[in-house]
């Protein structure tokens, strides 16, 4: 606990850099945690083990690397200077390539025009049957998303149309309105939805976006997030 306490005054020296690995270490089992020198190993469990690690040493990052099991093949929210690294003599089965944006404190939002309401465990099947990632996502994790991070779901006569919600490291993700609801505002009012509740609970707001997805990225600059990295999500062989 005393090293765990440690390390996790080193992230927060640097809490923009490493508010998903807090968040994290927040919310999901934690197998292991090292430090070599300023960077940051973690193994940690949620759908599934994942590797996260904070660097800007690429001496350093070899020394994670070594540490590294047999098993351990899925890496989360990994910097685009870190990925040639880490491939090295190593196959790559699926790479998720995005990018991070976040959103200032001193940035004022406007309020939405809806009101906030928590999605229920109900939605879980409608929300994984309307998800692009099935191959990658379970009901379990929509489950445990809805549970222990923050949501928010729109209505229509008592029929879920819209929906937004936080990953396992805080990141706002999952946002989706059904074809036939759209241009409605709908997406934009639960970004504004899921900022404030992010907010209040004293975390940066933040979101991955796929570099193609313009509409996405679009919809967060014109709410004056800052781009701040590219990362991957990928799985070797």
């Amino acid at each position: 606990m005393k090293k765990r306490n440690k390390i996790i005054e080193q992230l927060r020296e640097d809490e923009l850099r490493n508010i998903n690995l807090l968040n994290f270490l927040e919310n999901n089992y934690v197998l292991d945690i090292e430090a070599i020198g300023k960077s940051i190993f973690l193994r940690g469990r949620s759908d599934q083990i994942w590797i996260y690690i904070s660097s800007s040493n690429e001496e350093e990052l070899r020394s994670l690397k070594s540490r590294l099991h047999e098993k351990d093949k899925n890496f989360a929210a990994i910097e685009d200077w870190m990925l040639p690294v880490l491939r090295e003599d190593n196959e790559i089965i699926w790479d998720l390539s995005m990018s991070q944006y976040y959103l200032p404190d001193n940035i004022v939002i406007p309020k939405s025009e809806f009101k906030s309401i928590p999605l229920s465990l109900a939605d879980a099947e409608t929300i994984y049957d309307n998800s692009e990632y099935k191959e990658a996502l379970s009901i379990d994790y929509i489950h445990d998303r809805i549970t222990n991070g923050s949501s928010i779901g729109l209505y229509e006569k008592d029929q879920l149309v819209a929906w937004g919600m936080t990953h396992d490291d805080g990141g706002m993700g999952f946002l989706h309105v059904l074809p036939e609801c759209r241009r409605k505002k709908y997406g934009y009012n639960i970004t504004l939805l899921l900022i404030e509740e992010i907010r209040q609970k004293g975390k940066i707001p933040f979101v991955y976006i796929e570099k193609e997805n313009m509409k996405s990225i679009n919809l967060v600059l014109n709410l004056n997030f800052k781009k701040h990295k590219g990362v991957h999500w990928f799985q070797l062989k």
